[in-house]
């Protein structure tokens, strides 16, 4: 997980998908956000379906999972506010609640945004969001 502060970060790798480049637009290595020095306001996930419970439906892999809760555990140490937790998807990819499967590793999510609307689930979310 890379530390972008603008869209033009962003270029589309070779499935069309935007992802940062290594270095910035100024020639400088991208800072990895596990060696931050600064905390991180906000996290946008990926997935393949969502619910209004913030479960989030990924690959299988916890590779998200995993990050998060080692960024988490940064976010502790250092006394930090932890990242609200967002994602962006389709109102198809939103389903009723109880329909994803969730394991105790997995980690829900803050708020979901599609294209029809926001949906605030965590307190976080309420608290941090201008609605």
């Amino acid at each position: 997980m890379l530390n972008i502060s603008r869209i033009d970060d962003l270029v589309a790798n070779s499935m069309n998908i935007l992802e940062p480049t290594p270095v910035d637009a100024d020639g400088n290595a991208r800072q990895d956000v596990l060696q931050a020095n600064d905390p991180v306001d906000i996290m946008l996930l990926p997935g393949l379906a969502f619910d209004k419970s913030g479960r989030r439906l990924g690959r299988g892999g916890g590779y998200y999972d995993t990050f998060l809760k080692n960024y988490r555990d940064l976010a502790e140490t250092r006394n930090w506010t932890q990242p609200l937790l967002v994602v962006l998807s389709y109102s198809q990819q939103i389903l009723d609640d109880g329909v994803i499967p969730v394991t105790s590793t997995d980690i829900p999510v803050d708020a979901l945004v599609s294209p029809e609307s926001v949906i605030p689930i965590s307190s976080a979310a309420f608290d941090r969001m201008d609605l």
